[in-house]
Order: structure tokens, then C-alpha cells, then sequence
């Protein structure tokens, strides 16, 4: 990266810490002015941090944020915003029951001499805003009503708003579909003509080489690497990442597929999904496809007695299973990892340790006894294996990073040994090196004659992944795929139009 140019944004020895981990050590690099500068590293290297410092969360313990080559000093968000940061989160900053409208000028609302909120000079404002940016939004229309999609895209109308130089953007496409991420990144390149500077995060590499112009690495902490984007290359970047080099992307596939154990027959939910039925062998990864809102993880839900039914059976290993709560599902081996870590997967406010314990009690307990060995027995095997970067097993979960608090979630069904196991977007917000140990810890359980359903909007891991594939559209199976017929065309057939690629 060139040295003689002026940064927007420069830092200097940025140094953070918090007890039992230094999350920042010593960083220093610099962002130029109306590019789109990628940040990548593995879960835990800081990234997270570093983005809190800029916006005013965090304040650093050593070194200084230059922003414009003046010393950034922020009391927090809205003061950032104010001069010129935004920041667009992974899991979006938004009040559900607040309208499109009232979330757009959240904290900045604009008010009449009187001292009033001034309604009609908003909704003006708000719409010549979404008029440039070529969107219809009912401003009047509640934020729970939006798609993920939908709200990320008022979050950077939002941030334009507001006169923002520099946006930072969390992983910005982990719930979108192909079709809406190719709608964001058009939005990226119109902003970044526009002079505005993104700093993106990213763990999907290939949109690394789409979006991006510059690129940082963090690793443990510390700045290992800056470059053009156009000097370097994937494997480069992940050597730098994981501190050592990758030879596979996927995991030899060694699993023996036998026969079916796991059988879904006639599943209905009025205006839901309609008649799914399914089998999966012993050693089989069967992943389900289809477009946001088609049913996937509705279908789950149902199969493991989360939600109602209308109608359908279950089988494992030919007998019929009555499943009409969870804890049915996980006294027969099925289980399910859910896609909202935060939301379903986790007690936030718990440690580590009690989280992943939190379904295998009846292993670390004695009668009413709680057998501590068997427990950091239990838990050291799942960070070991999941390398779970912590300071200790008591280390409180919602301070973690999120690809940290997903492992903590795979940990926890893992630990109870299930035999039929749902894994819903399970690598959604991690790193490529952590990906490559769950993808190896699915390979484990699938050779010892489990069964994997794999819902996942990540084409190339669902290919990498899957013996066969089913793809569900609008509620219905559209049809399964064997592997010598697995291929991205064939997939997006089945899921928008039903049919196959000509």
C-alpha cells in the first residue's frame, strides 16, 4: 500500500485488553480514503474489537485512532456518527417494533422550533434518501415486517443519511441470498464512487476478490498483513489467518454410507411447507438448499418438536418416534443446531462451561451431585476440539466472539453424542480454519455411522459437503440431488423456478 497517500483513517499502536486476553496488541495500518478495505482473521483475532474502537465502544488502553490526520476522540456510536463513522452490525442494531422510519433517524430525530419530533420533514427526507437509492420502503411499516435483507439495506441508507465518510460493515452478507448479496455489493461499489470508505469484514474468501481493493489481517491480536488485493491470493491470505498453510478447503470424504436410519414421511404445516418427505443413512451428509423463506429451518423446527404440525411420522432406524418437544428429539440422538446462536442457542449471561453442559447434565451429575471432573473433562474436550478461543472454561459466553459463541453452541449438542444431528447454518460468522475443524468433526460423526442434515445458503460448502442434496421451494420438496448430479446451476433451478437447469 502506497505511503505517500493520506489516510481517512489511520492506526497507531492500538493496544486493547481485557481480563485474561489482549485483544489488540500493538496494531497499526491504515485505511485510504474512497476505497473498500477488507479486514479478515480468525474468530478471536480482534476484528470485532478494532471495529468497537473505531465507533466509539471501546476506548483503547494504548495508541490513537487519526481520523482525516486529527486524533479521533468518540464518547461512543451516535458520537461517531456525528462525525462521519457508521457501523452496519453482522446482527443488525435495530428495534423491532419501531418503524422504518422512527429506526432511520433513531437518535437523531428531527425536531420542529417547538422541540417536537418533526414527522413530515423526516418522512420528506426519508424518502428523496430511499429515492436515490432506489428503493420502496412503507416507512410507516414496522422493522420486524423487514427481511434481514431489507434492513441491511435501510442500515446504509441510514449511514448515508447521516453523511457517513467511512461504514463499517460486520459480515454483511451472512443472511442474504446470492441474489440479494449481488444487490449489496452494487450498493458497495456506488458508495465507494461516491468517495465513501467501507471496511468490510469478511469470512467467505471468494467475496474477498469481489468487493474488496485492500486487504488487513489480524492474527491473536496483532496486524500480520496489508496488501493491494490484486498482490495476493487465497491461499496467502488463509496462511496469514491460521499461521500455517491449508491444503484442502474440504476434508477427504471417508464415511461408508449404509443403510437409512433416519426417515421423514408426509411433513405438513398449513401455509408452511407441504407433504416433505426425506430419508438419511448412516454416514450420510444430506444438505437441504432452497431461497430464504422456502422453509428449511421451518421444517426442522417441526421434525424436532420445536413447532406444531399438521401432519407427518418420524422413524429412527425403522421404528416411529412420538417427538412432541425437544426433549423428546435429544432422549432419541436428534438434535439440532439452531441458526440464531444468540437467540436459541445460547445463555448469554452464562460461562462456557455451563453452556455446553446445559443438555449433557446427566453426564456430569451424580444423582443431585455435580461431578466437577467429568465436567472439565467434558468441556476441555470441546474447546480443545473446537478450539474455542477463551481465556478460561468460566469465561462468561456473550463476551466472546461470535464464531466463539457458535462453537460454544456446537459444543454443547456435541456433547450429548446425538446419532441424527441438523446443523443450521452452522458456519455462518467463522473463520476459514475453524470451518475446516467443524467440517472435520462432521466427517468424525458421519464415519462412526451418524446422520447429518445440513441446512446451508453457502453454495460451494453445501457441494464441498453433501452426499446428496434436497432443495426445498416455497414449502415443497422440489427434489434431491445425487453427488454426481450436485452442481450450482441445478441447485438455483430447483429453488426458483422447480425445475432443471436446460
Amino acid at each position: 500500500m502506497p505511503k505517500n497517500n493520506k489516510y481517512i483513517l489511520e492506526f497507531q499502536n492500538i493496544t486493547k485488553s481485557f481480563p485474561g486476553v489482549k485483544a489488540l496488541n500493538d496494531v497499526s495500518f491504515g485505511i485510504l480514503p474512497g476505497t473498500v478495505h477488507v479486514l479478515v482473521g480468525e474468530n478471536g483475532a480482534g476484528k470485532s474489537t478494532l471495529f468497537k474502537v473505531i465507533n466509539g465502544l471501546y476506548k483503547a488502553d494504548e495508541g490513537k485512532v487519526l481520523f482525516e490526520g486529527e486524533l479521533l476522540e468518540t464518547n461512543g456510536p451516535s458520537d461517531s456518527l456525528k462525525k462521519g463513522i457508521s457501523m452496519i452490525y453482522q446482527e443488525l442494531n435495530i428495534i423491532p417494533e419501531m418503524t422504518v422510519l422512527e429506526n432511520m433517524f433513531l437518535g437523531r430525530e428531527l425536531l420542529t422550533p417547538a422541540g417536537l419530533v418533526d414527522y413530515k420533514r423526516m418522512e420528506k427526507e426519508a424518502s428523496q434518501y430511499l429515492k436515490q437509492q432506489g428503493l420502496t420502503f412503507n416507512l410507516k411499516s414496522k422493522m420486524k415486517d423487514l427481511s434481514i435483507a431489507e434492513a441491511q439495506m435501510l442500515e446504509i441508507v441510514k449511514s448515508i443519511s447521516a453523511n457517513a465518510k467511512v461504514i463499517l460493515m460486520d459480515e454483511p452478507t451472512s443472511s442474504l441470498t446470492e441474489k440479494e448479496v449481488d444487490f449489496l455489493f452494487k450498493k458497495i461499489k456506488e458508495l465507494r464512487d461516491s468517495g465513501i470508505t467501507i471496511i468490510y469484514v469478511s469470512h467467505k474468501m471468494e467475496e474477498i476478490f469481489e468487493i474488496g481493493e485492500f486487504i488487513s489481517v489480524l492474527r491473536d491480536g496483532e496486524h500480520v498483513y496489508t496488501s493491494d488485493i490484486k498482490e495476493t491470493n487465497i491461499a496467502d491470505i488463509i496462511e496469514k489467518m491460521v499461521g500455517r498453510k491449508m491444503e484442502e478447503v474440504y476434508p477427504e470424504n471417508n464415511s461408508q454410507i449404509k443403510d437409512v436410519i433416519f426417515s421423514v414421511k408426509n411433513f405438513s404445516k398449513k401455509g408452511v411447507f407441504d407433504n416433505i418427505s426425506f430419508d438419511v443413512r448412516a454416514g450420510e451428509i444430506l444438505g437441504v438448499s432452497g431461497l430464504i423463506g422456502a422453509g428449511r429451518t421451518e421444517i426442522a423446527r417441526a421434525i424436532l418438536g420445536m413447532d406444531p404440525k399438521d401432519s407427518g411420522e418420524v422413524y429412527f432406524n425403522g421404528e416411529t418416534l412420538k417427538i412432541k418437544t425437544v426433549n423428546d428429539a435429544i432422549s432419541k440422538g436428534i438434535v439440532m443446531v439452531p441458526e440464531d446462536r444468540k437467540r436459541l442457542g445460547l445463555n448469554l449471561i452464562g460461562t462456557v462451561d455451563s453452556n455446553i453442559t446445559l443438555v449433557s447434565l446427566a453426564h456430569v451429575f451424580n444423582s443431585f451431585v455435580l461431578k466437577f471432573k467429568n465436567m472439565k473433562k467434558l468441556v476441555k474436550k470441546m474447546m480443545d476440539d473446537l478450539r474455542i478461543k477463551a481465556p478460561s472454561s468460566q469465561t462468561i459466553v456473550q463476551t466472546l466472539s461470535g464464531g466463539n459463541q457458535q462453537k460454544v453452541v456446537l459444543g454443547k449438542w456435541l456433547s450429548v453424542n446425538p446419532k441424527v444431528l441438523f446443523l443450521d447454518e452452522p458456519t455462518r460468522g467463522i473463520d476459514v480454519g475453524t470451518k475446516y475443524e467443524i467440517y472435520k468433526l462432521m466427517r468424525e460423526l458421519c464415519s462412526k455411522g451418524n446422520a447429518i442434515i445440513l441446512i446451508d445458503s453457502d453454495l460451494n460448502e453445501l457441494i464441498g459437503m453433501s452426499d446428496r442434496v434436497m432443495v426445498i421451494r416455497e414449502g415443497k420438496k422440489a427434489g434431491i440431488l445425487e453427488k454426481e448430479e450436485i452442481c450450482p446451476n441445478r441447485i438455483m433451478h430447483l429453488a426458483a423456478l422447480g425445475g432443471e437447469a436446460k
